[in-house]
């Protein structure tokens, strides 16, 4: 059994608007971490090529990739968290 309710048409329009808003920012956001992993696996890959033709001894080498891995996956964290914080208190419906 559904209950249909006639709203405000400015309501309806706010609640559409805020909808497709939302998926633009979600896909702005998605689009802005994907480009973030691409630089940084790119970034990883020349301090691999770099760190592999060095005189360091395999112990350093490793310790090495392990924090630049490291901060990748930290960078991701807080901007991933950061944007959907921003997503979810910018963009919630007015009512």
């Amino acid at each position: 059994m559904s209950i249909e309710v006639d709203i405000p048409k400015e309501l309806e329009f706010k609640i559409k608007a805020n909808k497709e808003l939302n998926a633009l920012v979600k896909r702005r956001i998605e689009r802005q971490i994907s480009t973030d992993i691409k630089n940084d696996v790119f970034i990883s890959m020349i301090c691999d090529d770099l760190l592999k033709d060095s005189e360091l001894e395999e112990k350093d080498i490793d310790q090495i990739d392990h924090k630049i891995k490291r901060g990748i996956a930290e960078k991701l964290r807080v901007l991933t968290t950061r944007e959907i914080l921003s997503l979810l208190s910018i963009h919630e419906p007015d009512f």
